[in-house]
């Protein structure tokens, strides 16, 4: 999944369940932190094995259920003690998501359950090929992935990346774009002193 695709993926889950759970829809704050923590396994992982050849795989140490997820365990715990129990939950919520993003893909190409992207470092992700620099990488992927969008067959896995988007954008607009005061706001603001 790209990064766009995580945070929709996850944004329609999380707030299926806030609608379910509580009656309204999920506030700007946890909203954030969800989208935050939905792609930050990618912001981790890629550039160190692609950029700085740390890892051999994209798919390492943050992707991790052994690393990535008690790590989010314990900024959800911080999170809950500073009394932003709600934007910690988001952030676990959209980290956990990622990963399972990460495993759909991968089960739904290979006809059966396919956990290696999440088990590194026991079951370390057979690396793809030399992509270059992170920006080379991400181009390259880029590039396969337009040429399968325009080939027009819609596979299980391009159905479940353009349901994540067409439906999470959806639901965010119907639930009054909640998160995104707090991105432009401060983008505003940091414009206008450099206006004045």
């Amino acid at each position: 999944m790209w990064p766009w695709e995580h945070v929709l993926f996850a944004y329609v889950c999380y707030s299926t369940y806030v609608h379910g759970r509580y009656r309204s829809r999920p506030g700007d704050a946890p909203a954030v932190a969800l989208a935050f923590g939905a792609v930050l396994p990618d912001l981790i992982d890629k550039p160190l094995a692609w950029e700085f050849d740390v890892f051999s795989t994209g798919y390492a140490a943050a992707h991790s259920v052994f690393i990535g997820v008690p790590a989010v365990l314990a900024v959800y715990a911080i999170a809950e003690r500073r009394r932003a129990g709600a934007s910690g939950g988001a952030f676990l919520i959209g980290y956990v998501l990622h990963l399972v993003g990460d495993v759909l893909p991968a089960s739904l190409s290979s006809g059966r359950l396919e956990l290696s992207p999440v088990l590194w470092p026991i079951a370390d992700s057979v690396p793809g090929p030399d992509r270059g620099s992170f920006v080379d990488g991400v181009y390259g992927l880029l590039t396969e992935y337009v040429a399968r969008l325009l080939t027009l067959e819609l596979t299980p896995v391009i159905a479940l990346q353009l349901g994540s988007v067409v439906l999470g954008v959806a639901l965010w607009l119907a639930d009054g774009r909640p998160g995104l005061s707090l991105v432009t706001d401060p983008l505003r603001r940091g414009i206008d002193r450099l206006r004045a």
